[in-house]
């Protein structure tokens, strides 16, 4: 064809004495015989129908039948020849995709009149259906309704009758190619199937936790180990080894659970020791307050019998000073005479 069609115009040039452009393309040698465009000369057509139509079966009792698919392929190609005939050079069934479909290469030959003669070249334009691809989702849908099957939206018209009537059109999806559908597919179940597991290692790390925290807790109770985690005295006296294992001081329950009980512990202590200070001191206030009157009651006897009492409440005033923490630190007013009776 480009051979052909080459000396063609050489012949032309040659009859109409052009002998500089004759010379020039003799150099510059054949072109390609098509109109050169971003598709190139030939087409690919793909036919299919949505997969649960192929799933169906004659009879409820068949679990899997291809004679939706032959019925499918015996129109597919009825309609190829119909409308492309010898123009088809490749037509195939494939089944790696989730619906049965064909696959056809057309090769759009046609015959125009060119330096004074005919000319074959390749021109997709010469088939209505290539040069309208709305004509041709058309011409399938008539021709595949004799099986039942029913052509899909009309977008493109959607589209323009929406804009005609000053409308917000219709989002009009875009099509991946299947090698890039698949990619991203795989890509998306390994993302999923990565979380998945990430989730299930976060709830047996919980789990492991939890368990480390009773286990934990079980022996705080039974007075095996203390809140900082290590063998309580009781259960050094009785022999009774540790019930919580070493491995699990590692773990995120353990610590978790020793700093608890520490908190508790902590603030339970503290409590108490409130209340314990609480209680010293409104004791050794009535003992102030008792002192107070033995004082007043001393002051009434004679001057022996009070030195020998004021030598007597310098020695229980040290010992009840000795029981109040307040008084730490403070100077000993057994020793510095202050409140005896005179």
């Amino acid at each position: 064809m480009k051979v052909e069609t080459f000396a063609a115009e050489l012949e032309d040039l040659d009859r109409r004495n052009r002998r500089k452009d004759l010379e020039k393309r003799r150099i510059e040698g054949p072109r390609d015989p098509w109109r050169a465009s971003r598709h190139g000369p030939m087409r690919e057509l793909i036919l299919t129908a949505n997969k649960d139509w192929f799933e169906q079966t004659e009879s409820s009792d068949v679990e899997f039948s291809t004679s939706q698919e032959e019925l499918f392929e015996e129109r597919a190609v009825a309609w190829l020849h119909e409308h492309f005939g010898d123009d088809v050079i490749h037509a195939r069934a494939d089944l790696d995709e989730q619906a049965y479909h064909i696959h056809a290469v057309i090769m759009p030959r046609a015959t125009v009149r060119k330096y004074g003669t005919e000319c074959r070249v390749l021109q997709p334009s010469i088939h209505p259906l290539i040069k309208d691809y709305e004509a041709a989702q058309d011409s399938v849908g008539e021709w595949f309704s004799e099986i039942g099957l029913v052509r899909g939206e009309k977008r493109k018209q959607a589209i323009r009758d929406a804009l005609n009537d000053g409308r917000t059109p219709p989002i009009n999806p875009r099509h991946v190619r299947p090698a890039e559908w698949r990619a991203k597919e795989e890509q998306r179940l390994a993302e999923k199937a990565a979380e998945v597991e990430n989730r299930e290692r976060h709830v047996v790390e919980r789990e492991e936790d939890a368990a480390s925290v009773l286990a934990f807790a079980d022996a705080v109770a039974a007075g095996e180990i203390d809140t900082d985690g290590r063998p309580a005295k009781s259960a050094k006296a009785n022999g009774n080894p540790q019930t919580q294992p070493s491995a699990k001081k590692a773990t995120l329950g353990f610590a978790a659970a020793r700093k608890a009980f520490r908190a508790v512990a902590k603030r339970l202590g503290a409590r108490a020791e409130e209340k314990a200070q609480e209680r010293i001191a409104s004791e050794v206030a009535e003992i102030r307050a008792a002192d107070e009157i033995i004082l007043e009651i001393a002051r009434a006897f004679p001057q022996a019998q009070r030195e020998r009492i004021a030598k007597i409440r310098r020695t229980l005033t040290a010992k009840i000073m000795a029981l109040d923490p307040r008084a730490k630190g403070r100077p000993d007013a057994s020793k510095s005479g202050d409140g005896d009776p005179r």
